[in-house]
């Protein structure tokens, strides 16, 4: 009993954290709670730790050196809806589809957001300016579509970090598959920021949530493809 309330009660503590350190706005901290809840009603309770993973290495990367982001005005802005939606929206979806293939694309898309989120807050530490991901020209650090090597190495531990701890579900294959697709889903990232985003025809949460679909998408290709072969 106090186990099964206590995996309730966590995803509102988590919350209630992300408003008190600022992480996230109201509507935000609503958002997250929403989607933990329909993982851990609509699945189990691994699915929601795996999430909550995501939002620990996420935490740490954005907190990474915090004073230098904020003098050079690349510090991450307090997280909405729209910004938790983007980067669980399709994680929300394929938790309602279920099943291993479900799974496997909810730790895709994760595993992209968690690659994403690496390499713009630890990206930009880079020494060295980044390049457009289109055609490699140097530009300011934070740049829709840039690209450094710092950020990519990132990206790479972010989308490895997120296929270590879905073993908590799943069995050692969903650790490359979960590197693969979120490095595959980072980059769609990069790409649609510089050839969509930068001409203002959507906004951020739609890219993020356009690449965590992408890297879900992968996921479920390789794993379709090794379970065939």
């Amino acid at each position: 009993m106090t186990l099964g309330l206590s995996r309730f009660a966590l995803p509102l503590f988590i919350a209630l954290l992300g408003l008190e350190n600022r992480s996230l706005t109201f509507k935000g901290a609503i958002s997250a709670i929403f989607l933990s809840y329909i993982l851990i009603l609509r699945q189990n309770f691994s699915w929601f730790l795996i999430l909550f993973f995501f939002y620990v290495i996420g935490t740490i990367a954005t907190r990474l050196k915090s004073k230098e982001k904020k003098k050079s005005e690349l510090m991450q802005k307090t997280r909405g809806a729209w910004n938790v939606m983007g980067n669980g929206g399709i994680g929300l979806i394929f938790a309602l589809l279920g099943g291993v293939v479900g799974f496997i694309g909810f730790v895709g898309a994760t595993a992209t957001a968690a690659a994403d989120t690496l390499s713009s807050e630890v990206g930009v530490l880079s020494k060295s300016k980044p390049r457009m991901v289109t055609n490699f020209k140097k530009v300011e650090p934070g740049t829709n579509g840039a690209v450094s090597n710092l950020g990519i190495f990132a990206a790479v531990v972010g989308a490895l970090l997120i296929g270590l701890g879905s073993m908590i579900e799943f069995s050692w294959i969903i650790v490359p598959i979960a590197l693969i697709s979120g490095v595959i889903g980072h980059f769609a990232d990069s790409f649609v920021g510089a050839l969509i985003e930068n001409k203002d025809l959507i906004g951020n949460s739609t890219t993020n949530f356009l690449a965590t679909t992408s890297g879900g998408v992968v996921a479920m290709l390789i794993y379709l493809i090794v379970l065939s072969a």
